[in-house]
């Protein structure tokens, strides 16, 4: 099939399908928007693969995942693929943070296991692929009036949905739990590089920063002033590890990206958007 799109994204009405197409268009590109409703078959260049079919929280969908990513490859073997894997499901011990695209990969969940698993199956396809390990994205886009039934995904995503709808935000542990927080900007951007580089391999995308549960919520207590924010905390879950943070340099080295954008400036643009 002849090449009809620059890029194709796939998952582009999720929070990171929609923000990566849009920055991808900005720079230029011919753009095609897929969803599993309206699949992508064939015709560009390069196939951003977002698809959210499963989540830390649910992993009822990796069947569908990893056949969906099958049904890619049987199409797109002419196409490069930058698929958005997890840096903070991927890796843990014996490695420990900031996590290296070298460390042996180790996950400590289903999720994880998902996701490595996605990565095996396109290296076990032959076909030209990128893979992104993302840190933990948030941003403007992420809590939606959908949130207030359904959730919204990730920490800051949920604490501000709870805040907004004046219910208290949950914690897990004693707030020491160490993460990777990227603005939805910056993640977008690193993906539009990737798909004008083809740079292939394995590369992390985090800010390279860790922050703790503690700090964070001191943070968006800030941003959310004067409106109170009422805290539930809960026993620490098994899954989750101490530490999980990502070293860019290689992001910096292959596609000449850093992020930008700091965890506070970050949520307050994303508390913004919310209120």
């Amino acid at each position: 099939m002849s090449t009809v799109y620059d890029v194709a994204v796939v998952g582009s009405r999720g929070f990171l399908g929609s923000a990566i197409a849009t920055e991808i268009a900005r720079r230029g590109a011919t753009v095609g928007r897929f969803t599993k409703q309206e699949p992508f078959t064939g015709g560009a260049e390069v196939v951003v693969w977002a698809a959210g079919h499963v989540s830390p929280a649910d992993t009822s969908g990796a069947d569908r995942a990893l056949q969906d990513l099958r049904d890619l490859v049987a199409v797109a073997h002419n196409s490069h693929v930058v698929l958005l894997s997890s840096g903070g499901a991927v890796y843990g011990p014996p490695a420990t943070a900031p996590f290296r695209e070298t460390d042996e990969p180790s996950p400590a969940n289903e999720y994880g296991r998902i996701k490595l698993a996605e990565e095996k199956l396109l290296a076990d396809s032959g076909i030209a692929h990128t893979v992104l390990r993302v840190a933990n994205p948030y941003g403007p886009g992420q809590v939606s009036a959908a949130s207030r039934s359904r959730g919204a995904q990730g920490v800051i995503g949920q604490w501000f949905a709870a805040v907004r709808d004046g219910r208290p935000i949950t914690i897990f542990g004693d707030g020491t739990a160490v993460r990777d927080y990227l603005y939805i900007d910056d993640l977008a951007e690193a993906v539009a590089i990737a798909a004008e580089r083809h740079p292939g391999g394995v590369i992390n995308v985090g800010s390279g920063t860790g922050t703790s549960l503690a700090v964070l919520l001191n943070q968006l207590t800030d941003a959310v002033a004067p409106l109170p924010v009422e805290v539930h905390r809960e026993p620490a879950r098994g899954m989750d590890p101490p530490a999980a943070w990502l070293d860019p340099a290689h992001a910096l080295h292959e596609l000449g990206w850093s992020a930008t954008v700091s965890v506070p400036e970050g949520i307050a643009k994303t508390w913004a958007a919310v209120a």
